[in-house]
């Protein structure tokens, strides 16, 4: 994939991203004149399901570390009112109650420091702002990615499927936003399926998004990381076939949506 963030945009936000923006908007209720936040936006599916709902009133800011999911959320966008900025989670460069609503869709379990990121995403808020967040739950209820993330750990030592699913309880959910002050917070479990289509180009996407970031990858050629790539896909073959579908992945997807008062 010559640009991972366009693959992103392309082939993951119509049929698993988007839909979750949808129900996480759904808990957020933005309404006109909103301040809004959108946290970690990679390529921006929520802030662009968010910005018919201001009506032309109130502000939005996509905020991620990373550029290239940046770049493809500005063309994507055409003539929305939305103001892309890069910049971390845990230092936000805004002044304190700059806006009403923060929304952070799949983020949260990345963030280097996730009670700073918090606290932080509480300080941009106004006196009766409000967040609401999403999370997946654990690899215990996501059984083809607990496999795929064991045959990756025994190929290559490491796995970072592991991190994606991090924050899978309810409790340690709960805990982090009153550990940054936040008020009354509400967690729902919601579960929706996604199909993917080309098992086999799913497959191959999924081995090299976990193991894009893995240290042991990063001295390997193209044809030595296309080999281990071959070998994980060879280990995941009937875990595939299980899950394919008149040639469609399909697979039930597991989150909490979290939401809490400033």
């Amino acid at each position: 994939m010559s640009n991972p963030a366009q693959g992103y945009e392309d082939y993951m936000v119509p049929v698993l991203f988007g839909p979750w923006a949808t129900v996480l908007i759904e808990h957020a209720k933005p309404v006109a004149g909103d301040r809004v936040l959108d946290l970690a936006c990679g390529t921006g599916v929520v802030a662009r399901q968010v910005a018919p709902r201001l009506q032309g009133n109130g502000t939005l800011v996509g905020l991620d570390l990373n550029p290239a999911m940046l770049d493809v959320a500005r063309a994507s966008s055409g003539d929305l009112a939305i103001e892309w900025r890069q910049g971390r989670a845990e230092a936000l460069a805004f002044d304190d109650g700059a806006f009403d609503l923060v929304l952070c869709q799949f983020g949260l379990m990345f963030f280097a420091d996730r009670g700073v990121a918090l606290t932080e995403s509480r300080r941009v808020l106004g006196e009766r702002g409000r967040i609401a967040l999403s999370v997946w739950q654990g690899l215990d209820r996501h059984p083809f990615y607990d496999q795929l993330h064991r045959v990756i750990e025994q190929r290559i030592g490491v796995s970072a499927l592991a991190d994606i699913f991090s924050l899978g309880g309810e409790a340690e959910l709960r805990s982090l936003l009153e550990g940054a002050g936040f008020e009354r917070p509400r967690i729902e479990a919601r579960t929706m399926t996604a199909r993917f289509p080309s098992p086999e180009a799913f497959l191959a996407g999924e081995i090299a998004v976990d193991t894009a970031a893995i240290p042991s990858m990063q001295h390997l050629d193209d044809a030595a990381r296309q080999e281990v790539v071959a070998a994980i896909s060879g280990d995941m073959e009937v875990a595939l076939r299980e899950v394919t579908s008149y040639e469609h992945v399909v697979l039930p997807f597991h989150g909490l949506v979290a939401t809490a008062s400033r």
